[in-house]
């Protein structure tokens, strides 16, 4: 059955993976802060700040205006930060928590209310297995993805209740830009290829309606 899915940070890595395999048989909406999604063309795109609850609410409801409902909601946005506590700069540490956390709960509070009204949904946050490690190398990421696990785990209960499903989605070390746009060129060789990532979650989405998947982890058996 076709779904209206909504993808945030969908117009480059891991989110427009997503939406070019999900696309082929949903309806896919994408949000990125940038107005470039090449490639991207024939899939709806809305530009929105997710850091804003004011624009992340105006265009949860602008979506809603047009499409009807949002049957899934992929928190997929974020951003790298590495180095030392006492090397990251205050807005630095802001923009990551922002963007890794904050921004994902703000989507999260405003697509939700349309959920309980259709009585359903399905919400996948993409935590990372960042969200286990406890490393020096990149303290502040590190501790945003503990919080958006917590996060994920907190709303399964509680969302429940209105048949609500929501998974936390936990990749590995990916092929992808993330560090290079923050000014890391770490070799991402060995990481596991988007695509794959994407596969595991259409999987997900493709379940039915009375199977519940809380935890998927996925990862390069070239990255251990």
């Amino acid at each position: 059955m076709k779904k209206t899915i909504l993808i945030t940070g969908g117009s480059e890595g891991l989110g427009k993976s997503i939406a070019s395999l999900l696309s082929k048989d949903n309806n896919v909406i994408v949000i990125s802060r940038s107005k470039n999604i090449n490639d991207l063309s024939l899939i709806s795109h809305f530009v929105c700040d997710i850091t804003s609850y004011d624009q992340v609410k105006t265009t949860v409801d602008e979506i809603i205006k047009t499409n009807g409902n949002i049957d899934v909601l992929i928190n997929n946005a974020g951003v790298w930060l590495a180095g030392d506590i006492l090397d990251n700069t205050i807005q630095d540490i802001d923009k990551c928590i922002d963007v890794n956390l904050k921004g994902h709960i703000y989507m999260t509070k405003a697509v939700v209310h349309y959920m309980i009204s259709n009585k359903q949904g399905l919400i996948i946050n993409v935590c990372s297995q960042a969200s286990f490690d406890s490393d020096e190398f990149s303290p502040i990421y590190n501790t945003a993805k503990w919080g958006m696990r917590g996060f994920t785990n907190t709303i399964q209960k509680s969302l429940s209740k209105s048949n609500i499903k929501v998974t936390g989605f936990y990749p590995g070390f990916m092929k992808t830009d993330l560090f290079k746009k923050a000014g890391n060129d770490y070799d991402t060789s060995s990481g596991l290829e988007v695509e794959k990532a994407a596969e595991a979650i259409k999987y997900i989405i493709d379940c039915d309606m009375d199977v519940s998947i809380p935890e998927f982890g996925i990862k390069s058996i070239n990255n251990n």
